[in-house]
This record gives C-alpha cells, structure tokens and sequence, in this order.
C-alpha cells in the first residue's frame, strides 16, 4: 500500500541547525513537507493541533537534556515516532534513544539521502537501525537499568522515586518532572525529599552522580 510523504518536525535547540536540516530535506525533491522548532514548547503546540509527524531529533539536541525532550514528548504523545541523528561511536546514546521511543537511528557522517531514508522508513512503519548495532541495542535493552538497592538486596526506591530521580537527573526541573509525568509539583518535591534521605545525598548534582554512574555513597557498584 502506497503512502503519503512523510511530513517531518525537526526539533533542535539550535536555529540554524533547524533550518539547515530543514532546507537540506526540502532539497532533495521527495515531498516532505518540513518544519522545525527549537524549543518544546512550540513542537508541543505543532503536535497538540497535527498529529501526524516523523520528529527528527538532532545530536546537538542530544547534548541538552536529549532524552528529557525524547520523555516529554512521549508522555504527552505516545505514539509519536523519532528518528534520531546521532554522533558516531555512541552506542550508549543509541540505546538510551531507543528506551524513550526510537524508531530510526541515523549518524552524523551519513548524508541526507540517508536520513530521508531512514524517515521514509519510519514513517510506513518500520525500524530503521544499522544491522552491526542490532545485537549491541538488543543486549542493552534486555538489561534492566541499575537501582538503588540496601544491604539485603531490596530495592530501597519506589518505582515513582525511580522515576523522577531519573528525570531529575537527566536535568528536568520540578516543573518539568510534574508536567511529564502528570503529577502536583508538590509530589515531586516530597518524593526529592524521600529520595534524599534514602540516599543520604543533599542535592539534585549528587542525584545525577549515583543515577548516571551507577554507584553508592562509598563508591560501589550497585547491583
């Protein structure tokens, strides 16, 4: 069955990147229809009127709270399909992409052509990934993430704690944390609280450290 062309949100914090990822898709003549945004805000209000993009989120986005975007985005719209363009030689980003949504994933030093592909793709509804990451992406996804556990083994977050420490420390303010997962600002300040004491830590830098890195106070593995 023969589908439209697709029609592709570019999102990137960065304008002219936006409008050289735009003008470079619109140039190779296969009837995307294009639009960018450089703040949530305004791909929130694309997406709250027309349903029906490929979202392309760029490497530079990446480095700016990528995946907060990736999250919030996917708790307002959880059908909506990404298509990331990513640095090579960052099989962990690859991953994290796909653990908040990927459909497609395509790298730097490929062209255009390349990622119009991989929109086409995407949007009939397909997964477009190189087949040398296949494997690497199955085996991570197949790990659970690291927790926080005490002596005994037990795990010493709730699975909400879990949540919001890990949007916290991916950078999201309270506010943020609250819209995403369509909760009070005040319950996730409460929940901070409980995750501190649990923790034994004081601050929003020390959550990222133990969620990001994956170890205790003492500077051990967690299991």
């Amino acid at each position: 069955m023969q589908t439209n062309p697709a029609r592709v949100l570019v999102y990137d914090t960065s304008t002219l990147h936006c409008e050289l990822l735009t003008a470079g898709l619109e140039s190779l003549g296969l009837g995307f229809a294009v639009r960018s945004a450089n703040d949530f805000e305004a791909v929130d209000d694309v997406l709250t009127v027309d349903r029906d993009w490929v979202v392309v989120l760029s490497e530079s986005t990446m480095g700016v709270n990528s995946m907060s975007v990736a999250k919030h985005l996917r708790a307002r719209f959880d059908w909506l399909p990404f298509v990331f363009l990513l640095n090579e030689g960052r099989i962990d980003r690859v991953i994290e992409a796909f653990r908040v949504g990927a459909r497609g994933i395509v790298y730097s030093n490929e062209n255009l052509s390349q990622l119009a592909s991989c929109i086409s793709r995407v949007h009939r509804g397909e997964v477009c990934v190189r087949g040398v990451d296949l494997g690497v992406i199955f085996d991570g996804l197949l790990k659970p993430n690291p927790r926080v556990t005490d002596v005994t083994g037990r795990t010493l977050l709730s699975p909400r704690e879990e949540e919001i420490s890990g949007l916290v420390a991916e950078g999201m303010s309270n506010r943020e944390v609250a819209r995403a997962l369509n909760i009070s600002e005040s319950t996730v300040k409460n929940s901070l609280f409980h995750v501190f004491e649990k923790l034994g830590i004081s601050n929003r830098v020390e959550l990222a450290r133990y969620v990001n890195g994956a170890s205790d106070p003492e500077g051990r593995a967690i299991q």
